[in-house]
């Protein structure tokens, strides 16, 4: 469900890094000449139930679901979401609930493309980190005092929350479709244009995908309303069985989560 003028513009770091100074561009072609297609929305309303997560988090969701919901900077929040919980798991779960609980999906801006604007200079590596450091922590605040967003502030908020208590988490860039015969032949490609973003979280040393905006809810067919519905299927899924529904561009999301092209995070 994310937009596509940020789901690019991260391949222009790379490209400029070692300009004296280099502004944000907000358009990327893709290596293979293809039309772009309207970021993805999660329009199926049937639900998954995952009876043995459900079990075995029963006491999280429990907590979670009773929280008071009060506007707290990202780190207090995010402690205070996890302080119950010792297991890696258990927070992940946690954070992952809050979210689907207590964020909705912004209709509004899916038509209007408005987010926050990411045009900024930069020097240095260094330089460059610091300032998407900022962009991110502003947009996760941005979507906790709204309470919506698109798939792009869904996964920045549930990246920072895990950042707040060292889980590592990352931003995955995609296609998702309902069309999953179309999944399929894009996973053969080696590119393809982006329409998502959702999260891998590392869990006890393992990836795992997670997409905390389609597990939130749905919409009807013209993005015109939301209907808040939690989907157990996206919760978490090893990252050698990604959800049928979607397609990661490998390339793309190695430039995001490391825009500098620099060793290490």
């Amino acid at each position: 469900m994310n937009l596509s003028k940020f789901n690019k513009l991260i391949l222009l770091f790379a490209l400029s890094l070692f300009c004296a100074t280099t502004v944000f561009s907000q358009e990327v072609v893709d290596s293979i000449a293809e039309k772009a297609e309207p970021a993805a929305v999660n329009t199926n309303s049937s639900n998954y139930t995952d009876s043995a997560a459900t079990e075995k988090f029963k006491k999280v969701d429990q907590f979670i679901l009773k929280m008071k919901r009060r506007n707290k900077p990202v780190p207090v929040l995010a402690k205070e979401i996890t302080a119950p919980f010792t297991s890696e798991e258990e927070k992940v779960r946690a954070l992952f609930i809050w979210i689907t609980n207590n964020i909705g999906f912004d209709c509004i801006t899916y038509h209007t493309k408005k987010t926050p604007p990411g045009n900024f200079t930069y020097k240095t590596p260094e330089e460059l980190e610091a300032k998407l450091d900022k962009y991110y922590y502003n947009y996760s605040m941005l979507v906790l005092r709204n309470k919506k967003g698109v798939a792009e502030g869904y996964s920045i908020l549930f990246r920072e929350l895990c950042k707040s208590v060292g889980i590592e988490c990352q931003l995955v860039e995609g296609r998702a479709s309902e069309n999953k015969d179309k999944i399929k032949k894009l996973r053969k490609r080696n590119s393809f244009s982006t329409n998502h973003t959702w999260n891998k979280v590392k869990i006890n040393g393992i990836w795992y995908y997670i997409d905390v905006t389609w597990a939130s809810g749905y919409c009807d067919k013209p993005v015109k309303r939301f209907y808040k519905k939690f989907n157990a299927y996206y919760f978490i899924t090893p990252v050698d069985k990604l959800f049928a529904t979607h397609a990661e561009n490998i390339r793309f999301t190695e430039r995001r989560n490391n825009p500098t092209g620099q060793e290490g995070e």
